[in-house]
């Protein structure tokens, strides 16, 4: 008699124990798939964000480079199409071969032509493809890094607080991942987007945005 009410405490006490581990087991299912619907979630949005300010690019009136958070920069050039000087095959055929001789560093986006204006979507994966593409001065990169390569800032410029900074000499739209705190040189920023601003440069002028 004894020796049953042993065998059935033990056999209580593992049934006791598999209901906890399928407790157990249950709630870490559970945290796991609300861990996986989080990052899936986190995922979407940051799409959904990067379609934005690609659609936002593309839509442009003026020209505008944006600087995206993974450190790639995508820029919509628009220009008064002049058919004296080139037709829209022959400028095409010139966006390739300058798009094929980057080796990789620059991608075309697409072009378009309409009511005398020529539109460019180009994609650069650094701030030197940019550079080099347009032959002009353009920076993209964190404040210490640039500070490492000799470009010095004003004493405001480091007091702002921000991270990074885009350098131009160009006039052109610059739009960053984040709020813009502080600006160099011909530059304003929008009054309905912090993180746009509109810059003038002119003559080879230096400008530039902190954020």
């Amino acid at each position: 008699m004894a020796q049953s009410n042993s065998y059935n405490r033990r056999k209580r006490r593992k049934k006791r124990k598999r209901s906890r581990n399928k407790v157990i087991a249950a709630r870490l299912i559970f945290v796991i798939c609300l861990l996986v619907l989080f990052a899936l979630i986190i995922v979407g949005v940051m799409k959904v964000l990067a379609a934005l300010s690609e659609n936002i690019t593309t839509d442009a009136d003026v020209t505008t480079v944006t600087v995206l958070r993974n450190g790639s920069i995508k820029e919509t050039i628009v220009e008064d199409f002049n058919p004296g000087f080139y037709d829209e095959d022959s400028l095409e055929d010139e966006i390739k071969r300058k798009v094929d001789a980057s080796d990789g560093g620059v991608e075309s986006e697409g072009f378009s032509l309409d009511d005398g204006v020529a539109k460019l979507r180009l994609k650069y994966k650094t701030d030197d493809d940019m550079a080099s593409f347009n032959d002009e001065v353009f920076y993209a990169d964190t404040i210490d890094n640039l500070l490492d390569q000799g470009v010095s800032f004003d004493s405001g410029a480091i007091k702002a607080g921000g991270s990074h900074a885009v350098i131009v000499s160009e006039s052109m739209d610059i739009r960053c991942p984040k709020k813009i705190l502080y600006t160099g040189g011909a530059v304003t920023i929008d009054e309905e987007d912090p993180k746009l601003a509109h810059c003038t440069a002119s003559d080879g002028d230096i400008a530039f945005v902190i954020y």
